[in-house]
């Protein structure tokens, strides 16, 4: 054989390797979302989010579909903004993503006492967007911030829609003609009057179902349901009414009903909250509704939590 003929074996065995590690690298459809990418090797469906992890080194990517325009979403994404939030900007890019506009963002931001590096990517139109945040401990940048970025570059939005909104979630409730299933934000179930997750009147009511996104421990039930009550991002001023252990599907649970002020509207709104803890984390259902429909609204509200069931 001659020096070229042998130079030609060689470069087709290299191109045969390099073709059968492309196609060992496939995008994966994010199980209850439309949107798929190709996760970095050790990577795995995450169990609590809508994404991929790698719980031995505290590295996630999770992706997140939001009712909502690209430009909305994106308008306060910026240094001041992000820091607003606890995050510093180091760099910023806009990629395009299957011909869509987007942003691309690295950030550093502390948490649970580790400094973590992120990639986050927003990609969208004027209805509807993504996003999907690939985090890391600083420590492992060298390792990890390379293929994490990729994996987050490698989003595909044309993915085949899930079946039903309870795909890859562990849990099931049912709608009630009162409420009725809108949609998925990540690991969250929502209901809503009209079953749309397009916006609603300030007095309209809001069901939401999901569990925590990682471990949790919990020594005092209702101490913690409290604070997470007092916590809820829409109200300020929040007063518990009232609240008192329960149970649901057969498990302990906390129920509670709180008032507070709706942060955009001003108006007194009533909460009606469940938290319900279970391995390594806890199930929380929330209602909200104007204070002026809350005698109506509040019996919907646990009619629909009594119907909560695990499916793990």
């Amino acid at each position: 054989m001659s020096k070229n003929q042998k130079r030609s074996v060689a470069l087709c065995l290299v191109l045969v390797l390099i073709q059968a590690a492309a196609s060992s690298a496939q995008a994966v459809r994010i199980a209850g979302t439309s949107v798929a990418l190709t996760p970095p090797p050790g990577f795995s469906p995450a169990t609590r989010f809508t994404g991929f992890e790698r719980a031995d080194l505290q590295a996630s990517i999770m992706v997140t579909e939001v009712a909502g325009p690209f430009a909305a979403l994106t308008g306060g994404m910026n240094r001041q903004g992000l820091a607003s939030r606890g995050m510093t900007l180091i760099s910023s890019a806009t990629p395009k993503i299957g011909g869509q506009p987007a942003l691309l963002l690295h950030v550093s931001q502390a948490a649970g006492g580790v400094d973590f590096l992120k990639w986050m990517l927003v990609v969208g139109d004027t209805n509807a967007s993504v996003m999907i945040v690939g985090a890391f401990p600083r420590a492992a940048e060298a390792d990890l911030s390379a293929p994490i970025k990729a994996a987050v570059l490698s989003t595909r939005l044309d993915a085949a829609a899930p079946a039903d909104h309870f795909e890859g979630l562990p849990f099931r409730v049912s709608a009630t003609p009162a409420l009725k299933i809108a949609g998925r934000m990540s690991n969250m179930l929502l209901l809503n009057e009209s079953g749309s997750l397009t916006p609603q009147g300030p007095g309209a009511a809001l069901f939401v179902v999901g569990s925590s996104l990682g471990p949790v421990t919990i020594d005092r039930l209702s101490e913690f349901a409290e604070t997470r009550a007092k916590g809820t991002a829409q109200m300020k001023g929040v007063r518990i009414l009232e609240g008192g252990v329960t149970t649901i599907a057969g498990a302990s649970a906390y129920e509670l009903v709180a008032e507070g002020t709706d942060t955009k509207t001003g108006r007194i709104v009533t909460l009606y909250q469940v938290v319900m803890p279970e391995r390594d984390g806890y199930v929380v259902m929330q209602g909200l509704v104007a204070s002026s429909r809350a005698a109506v609204m509040l019996p919907e509200f646990r009619r629909v939590a009594a119907t909560f069931r695990s499916v793990q």
